[in-house]
Order: structure tokens, then sequence, then C-alpha cells
């Protein structure tokens, strides 16, 4: 038996389920930047998101949403997305001095794309699951393991998070980080690490 049955190609994944999704980082940036924007295989990941975002079996699904992640979506759109973008608007040249903190977060700029990523997550309101990190927390937190590889710290806590919410609920991660090589979650990916072990 294949000991990563648990990885599933997210092209041959094509049935919604009524299931807890966990979605990464990356596929939440694909899915709030637009089409026009995206390769081929991230717009996948996209349509893959929204098809889960505007399914209407019944029980809905659900996104799990846990505090540290929206905290990565957030700054990684800022820093990678939207000051990009207003640098380009700007005709601030690519090897310009010119600093996030410094001189992008005052910019109105900054202001609007921080209001605008928010508003476009709580515009999914009903089918969060905002979480946070209280089940993980024991004396010591289970996230406080040495040598996580292949994780980095992210990712595991995120692992550790679904790990628990699963022992009472069902939970689907997708991603295309190659972080996740586990066997006891279900997995949906293009990653061509992770695909390699299924």
């Amino acid at each position: 038996m294949n000991s990563y049955s648990n990885i599933s190609k997210l092209s041959n994944y094509t049935l919604i389920q009524s299931t807890n999704y966990f979605v990464d980082a990356n596929v939440w940036l694909y899915a709030l930047q637009g089409d026009d924007l995206l390769e081929w295989w991230s717009k996948m990941y996209s349509d893959f998101f929204y098809k889960i975002v505007e399914s209407d079996i019944e029980p809905r699904p659900k996104i799990l949403l846990p505090s540290l992640l929206f905290s990565e979506i957030l700054n990684t759109y800022l820093k990678l997305i939207a000051l990009p973008e207003y640098k380009t608007i700007n005709g601030i040249p690519e090897n310009a001095s010119f600093q996030f903190k410094k001189d992008y977060r005052p910019t109105i700029h900054y202001k609007d794309s921080y209001e605008k990523l928010c508003d476009d997550i709580l515009s999914l309101k009903s089918l969060l699951i905002f979480l946070d990190d209280k089940s993980i927390i024991t004396n010591p937190p289970l996230y406080l393991t040495p040598a996580v590889d292949p994780f980095d710290f992210n990712d595991y806590f995120y692992y550790q998070i679904c790990r628990e919410f699963r022992k009472d609920n069902s939970v689907t991660i997708l991603t295309n980080d190659s972080d996740f090589q586990i066997k006891d979650i279900p997995i949906i990916t293009l990653n061509k690490t992770l695909l390699r072990l299924s």
C-alpha cells in the first residue's frame, strides 16, 4: 500500500466535498490577486478555491483560517503584490532605495490595499472558521518541537492545528507547498515534490 495515498493531484480532483479545507497562504494569494496575473497551474488552485466558495452542497464546505495564516496572507500580499503594483504605478525603478516600512506603509495605496484584502476575506466570513491556537497550547506547546523538517515553523504550526481540529472534524489540505509531506490528512496539490510521494 502506498504510504502517501492521502495525496491527490488537483487536476484529478474535481468534486468539492462537505468538509473543512485548510487552504495554504500561496493558494489564498492566487485566489485574491485575479486570474489575469496567474500561470495556468496557479489558476487551477484559484479555480478550486472558488469552487469551494461557490459550492451549494449541504452541509456547506468551510475554510479554516487560523490567525497566523491571516497574518501570512496579509503580509505577503502587501509585500509581493501591493508594493510592486505601487512602484509600477509611480514609476519607481526596481533598484531604487524604497523601503516597505518607511516608504510604502505611510501611503494611501498601502492603506487601501490593506483594507481591500480585509474586505475580500470578510466577504467570505460565512464560509470561514476562524481558528485560534488554543488546541495546540499545551505545556509545553505542541509547536515547540525541534527538527520539524521538512516544515518551516508556520507550516508545522498549521499542520498541528489541522491535526487537532481533525480529532472532531474532517479536514482536507489544499496546498502548493512541498513542506506538507504528511500521511495523516488528505492533501490536494499540483506540487511536484508532493506528487512524487504519492
